[in-house]
């Protein structure tokens, strides 16, 4: 019980902390993707100036992968894109951390309650082994401990799916928007830089 209480802490700190780290501002702040969209319609270096200090200003993944373009804004689309890609799947691993957490809680909560199960029926066949003399109070004791163990493996373990469950999907569509934006980005940033190297 004390293993499954510690679980039990350890999955809602989790949730909490992921809860927080993966609010939309944190990752796809809505004043910088429309800066971005801004960018996107006027390839120009207005706004292109603009993009540049509002990505700065930001902390979030966006603004970070936005950042990454600016950076390379000089070199073709294919080595943007490559930079951006590899600094995206940084970015992503970032943002799952802490989920193995809750996939160690999930597969370990139900066995710990399990074996809460296995010592409790234990006790109740000690309370047995005297045909004599039946030890009722030990007995209960021990169906007590094989139920509340149980209950509470699962307890454990529920809101640890839950939160497994939602925050992969969370990461899912947060990865899908992150490359929409970022594709939009990087095409902008090859237009801008062919506007630029055409003879005049």
């Amino acid at each position: 019980m004390y293993v499954l209480t510690f679980c039990s802490i350890l999955t809602l700190a989790v949730i909490i902390y992921k809860a927080l780290s993966l609010s939309k501002k944190h990752v796809l702040p809505q004043r910088l993707l429309q800066t971005i969209s801004h960018f996107t319609k006027n390839t120009n270096d207005t706004a292109a100036e603009q993009l540049a200090l509002e990505a700065s200003k930001e902390d979030s993944v966006l603004a970070r992968l936005s950042q990454v373009v600016i950076a390379r804004s000089d070199s073709d689309s294919q080595r943007i894109r490559d930079a951006v890609q590899a600094k995206a799947h940084e970015e992503i691993v970032k943002l799952q951390g802490g989920i193995q957490v809750l996939d160690v809680v999930i597969v370990v909560s139900p066995l710990l309650g399990l074996l809460g199960t296995a010592s409790g029926i234990t006790t109740v066949f000690d309370g047995l082994s005297s045909l004599e003399d039946v030890k009722m109070n030990i007995m209960a004791a021990g169906v007590a401990e094989a139920l509340s163990t149980t209950i509470a493996g699962l307890a454990v373990a529920v809101p640890a799916v839950i939160g497994h469950s939602f925050f992969n999907r969370k990461i899912e569509t947060y990865a899908s928007q992150l490359e929409v934006a970022c594709d939009e980005l990087v095409n902008a940033a090859s237009a801008k830089q062919t506007k630029t190297t055409q003879p005049v």
